[in-house]
C-alpha cells in the first residue's frame, strides 16, 4: 500500500484475505501507525536522492530553475527570509521634497 504498486483487492488477494478484512485494518489505529511509518521511512530513503536533485538543478541552464533550487535548499535549511519587516527604531525620519528641483 505505501509504494502504490497494487490495490487493495489485489493485497486482499496476496495476502489471502476479503477485501473487507483489509478495509477493517485501515482504521485500526496500529494499521495507521505502521503505515505512516512506513511512509516516512520511504521520504528518508528517498531524501538524498531529492537533495542531489536539488542541487544539481543549481546548474540548470534555465535561470529560473537555478533561482527555485536555491531559493528551496535555502529556505529548508532556515534561511528563508522574514515576512515583515522590524520598523521600530529611535531615530528621527527626515522626508526630502526634491520635487521642486
Amino acid at each position: 500500500m505505501v509504494s502504490g504498486n497494487m490495490t487493495q483487492r489485489e493485497i486482499a488477494k496476496e495476502i489471502d484475505v476479503a477485501p473487507e478484512t483489509i478495509s477493517r485494518w485501515k482504521r485500526t489505529d496500529e494499521f495507521i501507525d505502521t503505515y505512516n511509518s512506513a511512509v516516512r521511512q520511504n521520504i528518508q530513503d528517498a531524501a538524498s536522492d531529492a537533495l542531489r536533485t536539488m542541487v544539481s538543478l543549481l546548474k540548470a541552464r534555465s535561470e529560473l530553475v537555478r533561482f527555485n533550487a536555491a531559493k528551496d535548499i535555502l529556505d529548508r535549511a532556515g534561511f528563508k527570509p522574514e515576512d515583515n519587516i522590524n520598523l521600530t527604531g529611535s531615530g528621527t525620519v527626515v522626508i526630502i521634497d526634491d520635487c521642486d528641483q
